[in-house]
């Protein structure tokens, strides 16, 4: 976005950091403060429960001036994807060093919000540039006290010039015209979540009341001045014993909302007379990272829906987010919402999104900025960052997961993030195919592809309810006949063919499935190819069949070579500790390992397998399951423990390209 120029000061009594002049802190005169609260009729708002929160009467919401710079601070430069260039403060010494601070509002009787942008310079990226990650302070002026909402990152400044207290003390002791102001309110301090770029500068607020979610509590035994907050208030381990549910700064209430999810304690700091609410992390700034433990999907779905109802009656309500800038980042920058920042449609649209996760109503897609373990989906104006290992507690394997629902995810991404996030990920749209993984509630991946004659489905599931009517809507409107390909006779490939009974059914040569069963199976082999008929790019698709034996004797593999994507059901096993199980000898699956790359080597850029839940897998992890297959075939003393019984284990290969494979004792 585009910045206002540096103001100049007003005038010679603005007040630069760490002039001799600038005043002692003192109270007021509580008295008349009392008196005046009294006339303006502003009262603590009750939070209490599911209840909703009701504004007190004859108040309204006024509107937020976001980008009024506060005079002696500095704007910040941005690229055209919303990130600082460089340092972000264009070429410029910043006086603040890290910080810069905006005025957003002033209530009815004269209090004042305040924005603190934190930026802290990065290492260079993949293309050489430099940028910063900003972290965004709320301060809230009371009557009494002021209270800062979060502390950002630990970036270097120097102690009583440019640090972040010294930034609080000059705002709050300074008038909108940058003149001094008498007998300015002191701060305390309030913590949204346990992340250290909202935490980095605590241990300098000594002497200050520190208020710190309770769910969120560190290990280790922190200063007197905390004191642990949480919505219902009550008792607890921490602290003095007992939690606090409302900050009380003079004329201004701010009521503690549990927003938990992105962490544990992750806390929300609500001034509902005035209709905004400081939220961190948890809600995101546009989009939420929400693919930690401690975001399940099906458990922040609730927390969404419950803060609807709490904030609903607040007209205007905004989220102040702990990310400010990256409000203007990626599709959220342009029309229609133009940067605009979170109100109650961006939690209702946060909802939104979580269920289409859930029940598989929208189509989430690859998260290029953390890696393939995450994908994240729209609601309309937020975007929710989610795994498909975290729907629901327990994960895959934990027994929560509603039988009826499928996920999916559409590859490649077609929301563009900005270079340095996506480039590395080009090849996967060379994909046009209109690819769909299909995640069941538990471990099981299906993959729907396009073409312009025929669709197809690699496997039909464990048997769950709903598959087929599940895959009928995605085609919906395609006018297209689904075929099915099983790539094995595994129970988790062939368990739902009874809900596509009348289409065709590709299988194995060596299939022990009947055809007096299936009066439409079609027996394929080496050197068979699928014909699908044109993909989106006008491109032919006619999928090789390659099969690999060792997981079964019947195993299939088959490859796209125009997208240049294998898709390798069991036969190749699954990425990571669950790995591969032989059936056979592990010499006779060298043998049939080492035939099979012969055939398709270098000519794929990914892989997906039936079990792995990731966007991609890339080729390197057939080279570590050789690299295991050679070390076993070579020295018996490569195996180790496997996690199966009557089995032993070969691994290799790290990260994203670790192989397991699990091998009978005896063979």
């Amino acid at each position: 976005m585009t910045y206002p120029p540096f103001p100049d000061p007003v005038d010679e009594h603005t007040c630069r950091p760490g002039d001799p002049g600038e005043p002692a802190l003192t109270r007021r005169n509580l008295l008349a403060l009392a008196a005046a609260v009294s006339a303006t009729g502003v009262v603590g708002a009750s939070f209490g429960g599911d209840a909703a929160v009701a504004r007190p009467r004859g108040t309204r919401a006024r509107p937020l001036t976001l980008e009024r710079l506060v005079p002696g601070f500095l704007p910040i430069v941005e690229d055209g994807y919303g990130n600082p260039i460089g340092d972000g403060w264009g070429g410029r010494v910043n006086p603040w060093g890290a910080y810069t601070a905006h005025r957003i509002s002033i209530t009815p009787s004269g209090l004042r919000t305040w924005r603190i942008d934190n930026l802290l310079t990065g290492a260079p990226r993949a293309d050489g540039s430099v940028s910063s990650q900003d972290s965004t302070c709320w301060l809230f002026e009371g009557d009494e006290r002021a209270l800062l909402v979060d502390t950002a990152q630990n970036t270097p400044e120097t102690m009583g010039v440019n640090d972040l207290a010294s930034v609080c003390r000059h705002l709050l002791g300074h008038r909108d015209n940058g003149t001094v102001k008498k007998d300015p309110v002191d701060f305390d301090v309030a913590i949204s979540h346990s992340h250290g770029d909202h935490t980095g500068k605590v241990p300098q607020m000594t002497g200050r009341t520190v208020y710190y979610p309770d769910l969120d509590w560190p290990t280790a035994t922190p200063p007197a001045n905390w004191v642990p907050v949480r919505e219902d208030g009550g008792p607890t381990t921490h602290g003095n014993g007992s939690t606090v549910k409302k900050i009380d700064l003079g004329g201004r209430m701010i009521t503690i909302v549990a927003l938990y999810g992105h962490t544990p304690g992750s806390t929300g700091y609500l001034d509902a007379e005035n209709a905004m609410i400081a939220t961190g992390d948890a809600l995101g700034s546009a989009f939420v990272w929400a693919q930690f433990a401690s975001a399940t999907t099906s458990t922040y779905l609730p927390m969404l829906r419950r803060l609807e109802r709490k904030l609903s009656p607040l007209r205007g309500i905004v989220l102040l987010p702990a990310h400010y800038l990256q409000l203007s980042k990626y599709g959220r920058g342009k029309p229609p919402l133009n940067g605009r920042i979170g109100d109650l449609r961006y939690v209702q649209d946060m909802a939104r999104a979580a269920e289409g996760a859930l029940d598989g109503s929208i189509a989430a897609e690859p998260y290029h900025h953390v890696g393939r373990e995450a994908v994240w989906i729209g609601g309309g104006s937020a975007r929710l960052v989610y795994s498909l290992t975290n729907l629901y507690p327990g994960g895959p394997t934990g027994g929560r997961g509603v039988r009826r629902n499928y996920h999916r995810v559409e590859i490649p991404a077609r929301y563009a993030l900005e270079p340095t996030s996506d480039a590395p990920y080009a090849y996967l749209q060379n994909i046009r195919t209109d690819l769909t993984m299909i995640r069941d509630y538990a471990t099981r991946s299906l993959f729907l592809m396009r073409g312009s004659s025929r669709a197809l489905l690699i496997g039909s599931g464990a048997g769950t309810p709903g598959l087929a009517d599940f895959v009928r809507r995605l085609l919906r409107g395609t006018g297209l006949e689904l075929d099915l390909l099983l790539t094995s006779d595994d129970a988790d490939q062939v368990g739902g063919l009874k809900q596509f009974a009348g289409h065709r059914i590709h299988v194995s040569a060596g299939s022990s499935l009947s055809g007096r069963r299936y009066r439409d199976l079609v027996r394929v082999g080496a050197g068979d190819r699928i014909d699908l008929g044109r993909d989106t790019a006008r491109r032919r698709v006619r999928l090789e069949v390659h099969p690999l034996t060792g997981h079964a004797t019947e195993g299939l593999t088959v490859l796209d070579p125009v997208s240049r994507v294998l898709y390798a059901g069991d036969a190749l096993g699954t990425q990571g500790p669950a790995g591969l199980v032989l059936s056979s000898s592990l010499a006779a699956f060298g043998t049939a390992l080492a035939s099979w790359r012969s055939a398709t080597d270098g000519r794929y850029d990914t892989l997906y397998t039936a079990h792995n839940h990731q966007w991609f897998t890339r080729p390197g992890y057939v080279d570590s399951l050789a690299t295991a297959t050679a070390a076993g075939l070579a020295d018996d003393r490569a195996f180790v423990a496997s996690s199966l019984p009557g089995y032993r284990a070969l691994t290799a290969g790290t990260a994203d390209v670790t192989a397991w494979i699990h091998v009978p004792v005896g063979r």
